[in-house]
């Protein structure tokens, strides 16, 4: 039975986090329906997560309510704290279970949007059987545990890749929702930001919100080869751990701007002719958006070995090369970076590759299908 469309206020409950490649395309769906408010009336918005995932820092500082429960992801390690936590795991989902239940009845959201991860599990499962709309989006082209036992449970399934249809036969390929703050500004004003020469071309090396341990002892062994001979500059973004040990490495040398975290990823992005980074499917979106050659190195221990899944699609499209991480103590990176970097009409071509795949207008299309599929199904017309 249909119901009322609301009048007031739409409550929407939102879950997915831990890494920032499922809280942020969770926040750029929730920008979009806030640019809406003329359109659909003003939006309150409930985010589920967990203190230890990027959320529990970053929607603070955007000012959405986070309310958190106590699940955590399964560890695939053999050590003993990893054993310990999994001992843990079917109690932490019980109770995050009640937890979600709680939150929800005080919220009573109108529709839920899932982004992935452990995080959304517990909610999205127990919104669904509170018969309350629920709407995914799986960012990796395989995809994640979450979302393949939540499918049957979902209105909509949207991903980021074509490719994965072969695991969802019914899901709705839009792209993976980029935040509005990612703006392009000019080579030049870029360049000038970060204090870097316009004559050198501009490496723009990062692992992650979280940074990467692999990438940055690569990088502290090999960045010297570039720099005392100075063809190339670099924006390196460490992560919060190793950053003063590298910033005391490479102190005051004006060919390399280091930082642990990258908050105006539009500027590094705009300052950048190629980026070495990890295979996470919000930095291949990204990639797309900004149209930026890239040498990806998947992680390997990512679940179900998704980041190389991933990367591959960019290679076989000629956006991107990749380099696996057992392969880092070879010269196959050194030898990419800087054919490229002598190549401009190589590094043209992969730009234009990797514009062609971009899906600027995801969060537009996700939301648009969001609320006809609510007008037709849920409320009354």
């Amino acid at each position: 039975m249909n119901k009322e469309k609301p009048t007031k206020k739409m409550k929407i409950l939102i879950t997915g986090g831990g890494t920032g490649g499922h809280l942020f395309p969770a926040i750029a769906l929730v920008e979009e329906l806030k640019s809406r408010a003329a359109e659909i009336g003003e939006c309150e918005f409930l985010f589920i997560g967990t203190s230890r995932g990027l959320e529990s820092t970053v929607l603070e500082t955007l000012g959405y309510p986070l309310r958190n429960i106590w699940i955590r992801g399964f560890q695939r390690g053999l050590s003993l704290r990893s054993m310990l936590t999994n001992l843990l795991f079917p109690i932490r989902l019980l109770v995050s279970l009640i937890q979600s239940l709680t939150i929800i009845k005080q919220f009573k959201p109108d529709f839920a949007i899932g982004t992935g991860g452990y995080t959304a599990g517990p909610p999205i499962r127990i919104a669904s059987l509170m018969k309350i709309p629920v709407f995914m989006h799986e960012q990796n082209v395989m995809p994640g545990t979450t979302t393949r036992m939540l499918v049957k449970h979902a209105k909509r399934i949207y991903t980021s890749f074509e490719d994965t249809k072969q695991y969802i036969e019914n899901s709705i390929c839009y792209g993976t929702p980029l935040r509005r703050s990612l703006e392009s500004v000019s080579r030049h004003q870029a360049l000038n930001f970060y204090e870097l020469s316009p004559n050198l071309k501009t490496v723009f090396i990062f692992g992650g919100s979280q940074g990467s341990q692999a990438l940055n002892n690569y990088w502290q062994t090999h960045l010297e080869n570039y720099i005392s001979k100075p063809h190339c500059q670099f924006i390196w973004q460490t992560g919060q751990r190793d950053y003063e040990h590298i910033k005391n490495l490479f102190t005051d040398n004006p060919y390399v701007h280091i930082t642990p975290f990258i908050h105006e990823m539009g500027i590094a992005y705009s300052a950048a002719d190629i980026i070495v980074c990890r295979a996470g499917a919000l930095s291949l979106a990204e990639l797309c958006l900004y149209g930026k050659p890239s040498i990806l190195i998947p992680l390997p221990t990512a679940a179900s070995n998704h980041q190389e899944i991933n990367a591959r699609i960019m290679e076989k499209e000629g956006a991107s090369i990749v380099i696996l991480q057992n392969n880092l103590d070879s010269e196959l990176l050194d030898i990419s970076l800087n054919s490229l970097i002598a190549d401009e009409n190589k590094l043209s071509e992969m730009a234009a590759r990797a514009k062609a795949l971009a899906r600027p207008d995801s969060a537009k299309l996700i939301i648009n299908d969001i609320l006809k599929y609510l007008d037709e199904n849920v409320w009354k017309n």
